[in-house]
Formats: structure tokens, sequence, C-alpha cells
């Protein structure tokens, strides 16, 4: 990818880059970064309270890398919308052996010989790299993560990473109100993306849920780096909170880059699975789903998401009950339709019972707000479902299902456009929240790369839904009162009372972590650290 420049700001390049925050566990904030492995980069951050020298902390962390065989997808040099990662001869150079596969005595072929044309690239499409050839083997960067502890609630801190002048900040996040998420999901690296980094960062945001669908590698694995570069102004200076995708598993992805790059508060929720988790973020408690792993009743998931409702979900503490997850469960667009109806049949019951006040997903490439909703209709004491797979990612999905007896709109779906755009969810006080959406680009077949900027105006190609040229969605979701939804009260009550079995994550308690050793709250792990976190001189740089 030469889209994105690399960092140059440290004294001997190549530079760190790629910095990324996410919540871990209680007061703390978790940062993460690569650097190349021919660097002697160590997995260390000095952070402190904004504008307070003496209060600067050197703390050291874990360093990981991976590789992985590349899985070429023809969307890389063929994309729906934006410039292509690579080209069809750049494909041909790099699957192409002939150059040392073959015995120079005999001239006899190995194993390994290819030798492959344009033509080849165009015809053969998708598939899977050849394992023999090293070329076709992606190696990552050096990927640190160190975990900041101790923080306050609405404190400024700054912070810089190892190998890297500059100096970033964040505001740890308070609970109290109001509070603001940042809303988004399949976000890609286009233009358009750059589009909805820089509207999430014109919010000031407490926090950004990112729901599924983030660097669309697709097992090009170097758009994993990329897509750091191009995220790096909002995720460093705001948590970024993120749940799968089917990009993130499908495409011989096997989740491994999104778990090595995004490591997500699951130890600290009790999870077994870094790809569920929970935490309360402000006033909310927010809950990370993955759509594509079990939710039948006796799955690990399941049980998981039962006993995180029962004992970490304190309505007093948290009144919003918040949930992500990729693949929407109300959708009226034809793209994808149906995909998660097993899940949802399997837990929808669950988060009903508990009050669950807001659904965030993506997926579709397009937006829609739903009425509250459950069991296939409107409820007042239903979930509303925010649909927001228009971050950035190629052609939006513009053809939507009609109503009941010929109706244009089905009576549950609210406001639907296939465009781009961001959400902005703040929660006011207990009992309301306001919720807008802004569109920033449509899809154009008719612009240069397919993306039309003006927001004001533009239309995305072969959208016929009712709210097509309307710029902005606005409204007010309002908690349903405890009268009204006598039976979910009564419920989470019998829930919270009710006899539990140990989860496994009890089971295996919490370790005992030695001298040289700090507790990683987010994993669960001791991890052996370079020196203890120390307290710095003032004029340490």
């Amino acid at each position: 990818m030469s889209h994105f420049a690399p960092n140059t700001r440290c004294v001997e390049p190549p530079c760190s880059e790629q910095v990324h925050l996410q919540l871990g566990g209680p007061g703390e904030m978790v940062v993460v970064f690569a650097s190349a492995p021919s660097t002697n980069t160590v997995a260390r951050v000095i952070f402190g309270e904004a504008g307070v020298p003496s209060s600067k902390l050197a703390v050291f962390g874990t360093t990981a890398t991976y590789s992985q065989l590349v899985y070429w997808y023809a969307k890389h040099w063929n994309p729906d919308m934006g410039l292509p990662t690579l080209t069809p001869e750049q494909v041909a150079a790099i699957r192409t052996t002939s150059s040392w596969a073959s015995d120079p005595k005999s001239g006899l072929h190995g194993s390994a010989w290819e030798n492959i044309s344009v033509e080849q690239v165009l015809e053969e499409g998708d598939q899977l790299g050849n394992y023999k050839n090293p070329s076709e083997h992606y190696n990552s960067p050096q990927l640190h993560t160190v975990v900041l502890r101790g923080l306050r609630g609405g404190q400024r801190y700054e912070y810089s990473v190892d190998r890297d002048d500059r100096v970033f900040s964040f505001v740890m996040p308070e609970d109290t109100f109001p509070f603001t998420f940042g809303v988004t999901a399949d976000v890609d690296q286009t233009e358009v993306t750059n589009a909805t980094f820089q509207a999430l960062a014109a919010m000031a945001p407490g926090a950004v849920l990112l729901a599924g669908d983030l660097a669309y590698a697709n097992g090009y694995y170097p758009r994993w780096d990329s897509f750091g570069k191009l995220a790096e102004a909002l995720s460093a200076a705001v948590p970024t909170m993120t749940c799968p995708g089917n990009h993130e598993t499908g495409y011989m992805e096997a989740f491994q880059s999104y778990k090595a790059r995004y490591p997500m508060p699951a130890a600290a929720s009790g999870s077994t699975d870094p790809t569920y988790w929970s935490r309360d973020i402000g006033p909310a408690h927010v809950i990370s789903l993955n759509s594509y792993a079990g939710t039948h009743r006796n799955s690990a998931q399941y049980r998981w998401l039962e006993e995180d409702l029962a004992s970490r979900f304190d309505r007093r503490r948290t009144p919003w009950l918040v949930v992500m997850m990729h693949a929407p469960w109300y959708s009226s667009n034809t793209k994808h339709l149906q995909e998660p109806e097993l899940m949802r049949g399997d837990m929808e019951t669950l988060l009903y019972s508990f009050g669950a006040n807001v659904v965030v997903s993506g997926h579709v490439h397009s937006y829609e707000r739903t009425a509250p909703m459950y069991n296939n209709a409107s409820d007042p004491c239903g979930t509303t479902y925010l649909n927001l797979g228009d971050g950035g990612k190629g052609k939006a999905n513009v053809k939507w299902l009609p109503g009941e007896d010929d109706a244009p709109q089905p009576e549950w779906s609210l406001f639907r456009q296939a465009s781009f755009g961001v959400g902005k969810l703040e929660l006011v006080n207990d009992t309301h929240a306001y919720f807008r959406w802004h569109r920033h680009s449509c899809y154009d077949e008719e612009a240069p790369l397919n993306e039309n900027f003006s927001a004001s105006a533009c239309v995305s190609t072969g959208d016929d839904s009712l709210q097509k040229t309307l710029v902005s969605d606005e409204t007010w979701i309002v908690r349903p009162s405890v009268a009204q939804c006598k039976g979910q009260e009564q419920h989470e009550a019998q829930m919270k009372a009710r006899p539990r079995s140990p989860s496994f994550a009890s089971l295996i308690g919490i370790p005992s972590c030695g001298q040289d050793e700090l507790l990683n709250t987010t994993t669960g792990e001791c991890i052996v650290v370079r020196g203890p976190a120390r307290r710095l001189d003032t004029n340490f740089v």
C-alpha cells in the first residue's frame, strides 16, 4: 500500500506508527502501536497528566508478531470505490517464482515454480496464495501492547510511544452525563473512510463504537498496516471499541490480525474469547457480541452473555444498555437479508428481558434506524436498532424492501438511506438519549472513484429509499418507564437473584504476579517487563 505516508518523526526512522487506543479494565487505557522488526523498539509508553511533567511514568508491555499466508482477492485491484490496493502486474510479480524455484544445473523446475502472467491473475480471480512461495506470506510488524492503569475519569493524559517523537493525548471517559459515543461500521480505506474518521473526531466523543469490518484486508494483510495509519489521527486520541465483522474472519482472516491488533477487554469482563466482551463506558454498559461465533443456549458466548447481564450489568450504575454486533437483526435492505436470523432467535429474548436500549450494527452498506423492536414487531419495551454500515466501504447497498400492503417502506423502518455518514449517540440523562446521523458523501457512479462529497445535494446511484435526499436524521431515544415494562424489571431481578455456577474466568482466578511482572487485566496474564513502572525524572526524554 503506497497511499499512506509513513511516520518520519523520530531520531532514526523507521519510526513507530499505527498508534491506537482502546479501553481495558476499570481505570485502564490500552495503547497499541507498531514498529519495524529491524529496529530495537520496546513496548514502552511514557504518559502523565497533561501539563504536569512531574506525573510522567514509563510503562512497559508486551510485543508480538505473526505471519499469515496471503489470500488474493480480485477487488484489491478492481475495487467498487476508491483507489486499488494492487495492480494485476504487481500480483503477477509477487506470485512468480521462476527466478529462483528451479535447479540451475538440470534446469528442472522445483515444486514451488510458478510463472504467472497478468492474464492469469485476471482469469483466476480470488484464490489462496501458494504456501511454497515466501513472498506470499505476510510478516507483521512488531505489535506492542501497553496497559496504562490507575487513570481518573475526566482527566486528560499525554503520552508517547517508543521510537516516536510525537505526543498524543486522550481524555479518560467519565461515568457522567452527558456522554457521547461516535458510532460507525464497515469503514474500509477510502477517501470516504477518511471523511468518516474526521467527522467522528470532530464530535470529540468519549469513545467510538466501530461495529466490525475495519480494514477490509480480505487476506492481503498489509492492508491492516495501512488501515492503522489511516485511523491513527482518530484512534490515537479517542478509545475505539470494536467487534469483529465478516471481513475479520472470512477471506482466510480467521480473526488473527484483528485479535493481534485490537485487544478488547474480554478477560476483564469474564469472557474466555477475545472476540466478545463488555465494559461500563460512561453511563452505559456496552456489550460487544460476535456475529460469527456460537450463539445457541449452550454456546460459550450465550452463557457468557447471560452471566454478564446478570452479574456485571447494574442499571443503577449504568442506566443505558448498549449492544454492538456486526450483522443487523432488523434491516429492510435486500443485502444480507436474514443472515443473522439464527442469532436473533437465540439471543433476542435474553436482551429484551434485560431491556437492551440500543443495538449498533453494520454489515449492510447503508444507514437505517428502526422503531423499538422485539420479535419482528414494534414494541415500546423493545430495542432501537441503528444500522451504520455506511462508514466508507465500496458500493452502497441501495435496494430496499417495501412494506406491507404495497407500502413503500416497512412501518418499523423509520429512516433509511444508501449513502455514507456517521452517527452521534449522546446519552443526555437516565432516560433520554439524542441520536443524530449526518451524511457526508454518496456513492456516485459518475464521480471520480465513485465518490461524491457534495453531501447537501448528492444521492447514491440507484438508491430507492424515501429519505434518499435528506442530509440528516435526528431523534430522541427514550427509555421506557418501569411501569411500561414491568416484566423486564421482574425478570432482571429474578436473574440477578438466581444462584449461579462459577464461570470459567472465575474458576481460573486472578494470577498473582511476581516482582518483575505486571497483571494485564485485558488478557488476564502476568507479563514480564524490562523494568517496573517507574516515575520519571522531569527531564527524561
